[in-house]
């Protein structure tokens, strides 16, 4: 009549599983069949949905007992986001769906020893996701996969906004470039393993994705589809690691010139700098348009033209918004940009070997420090 309770041993003990439902008389309850949510009808006051009971069900004194277990979870479904049809902004009578994604759910006895970690492998083993949010609270845990491979990477510009020089640096000495926007797969259906890290302890179970039902496409050109968008996202990558490239050495001539000012040659190395800078002002001006300041409600991209990044993550996009195989069009634009890619990789190079190599050459000649990058090595 005002609560709802729970029995794991037959009904001789009983517990509230009442969360956040109101006390109210609860006439019915079923199980939901295709995603195993407990659904509530109370008299007179809706509906009230429990989402994944799988853990509860799978309950017992053995998982109790134990200081970690890592529940088998239910199967998600690979959904993609559809308008609905009638839409009131506001309305009081409107639910709250739950998390997209997969829901995994693990125990803790107390409070563990070492880190926590959720990880998502495919059935190669290689790692999807490393998911965020774990916990570490004595008792039932849940965090969701959202069933997206991690993101491309994101440039980090260490200089000031080409014509906007108002717009600060952050005090981490990084600001977001002009373009956003990053390439993140939607994982295929099929099989994968979480993996639960807590200090030295590793437990696996198995977790089923699966396709839409209501999806035209099939099975085959979704893995088709993903594979071209892993390219796409690896194509990004390698952009922001010129870009960032780029972006250091850029920032440490302007630091360098700063404090040479007034010494013996500083003329001579300044003058240097700045022919190495415009070089490098070149190049990434075909990776991303450095007068992007990010501002404006978005008017910069009405302003200036997309470049490389913004064209591979748009392309990206433009794939991923369905379940089908990229189409002719779409490959052909890809294998276009992967050859502005590899022009941009190896002008870089030749910065990297010839321009920045003789003006390390001509600092060294003074006595005063070189420029370092990550890919000097390479």
């Amino acid at each position: 009549e005002n609560s709802v309770f729970v029995s794991f041993n037959d009904g001789e003990d009983w517990v509230p599983l009442q969360v956040n439902l109101p006390h109210a008389p609860v006439h019915w309850l079923t199980i939901q069949e295709h995603f195993n949510d407990l659904v509530v009808a109370t008299y007179g006051r809706g509906f009230w949905i429990l989402d994944d009971v799988t853990p509860l069900q799978q309950l017992s004194d053995g998982v109790l007992e134990s200081s970690v277990h890592l529940f088998e979870p239910r199967p998600a479904y690979r959904f993609r986001n559809k308008e609905s049809h009638v839409s009131q902004p506001g309305d009081p009578g409107a639910g709250r769906n739950p998390r997209y994604g997969a829901s995994i759910h693990y125990y803790l006895n107390g409070e563990p020893e070492g880190r926590i970690a959720v990880t998502i492998l495919d059935e190669s083993g290689d790692e999807v996701k490393r998911l965020s949010g774990t916990t570490s609270d004595s008792g039932m845990n849940r965090v969701f996969w959202d069933l997206r491979f991690e993101s491309s990477a994101t440039p980090r510009m260490q200089t000031k906004v080409m014509e906007h020089s108002h717009v600060p640096i952050g005090d981490d000495g990084w600001r977001s470039a002009g373009e956003s926007g990053r390439v993140t797969p939607l994982a295929p259906p099929g099989e994968y393993t979480v993996q639960l890290t807590v200090g030295d302890e590793e437990f696996s179970q198995q977790l089923t994705v699966l396709k839409d039902p209501n999806s035209a496409g099939t099975e085959a050109d979704i893995r088709s589809q993903v594979a071209v968008l892993l390219e796409l996202r690896d194509d990004a990558n390698a952009v922001v690691e010129l870009i960032n490239e780029a972006e250091s050495v850029r920032d440490q001539i302007t630091r360098l010139s700063e404090r040479i000012r007034g010494i013996d040659g500083a003329d001579t190395i300044i003058a240097a700098g700045q022919a190495l800078d415009e070089k490098l002002i070149a190049l990434e001006m075909n990776l991303t348009d450095l007068r992007m300041s990010g501002g404006s409600a978005g008017q910069d991209r009405l302003r200036w033209p997309r470049q490389l990044y913004a064209k591979i993550t748009s392309l990206a996009g433009y794939i991923g918004g369905s379940d089908f195989v990229p189409t002719t069009q779409q490959l052909e634009v890809h294998e276009r940009l992967k050859g502005l890619l590899l022009d941009a990789q190896q002008q870089m190079r030749a910065i990297r070997e010839q321009d920045l190599a003789a003006f390390n050459s001509l600092l060294q000649q003074q006595g005063i420090g070189h420029i370092v990058t990550d890919a000097g090595e390479r």
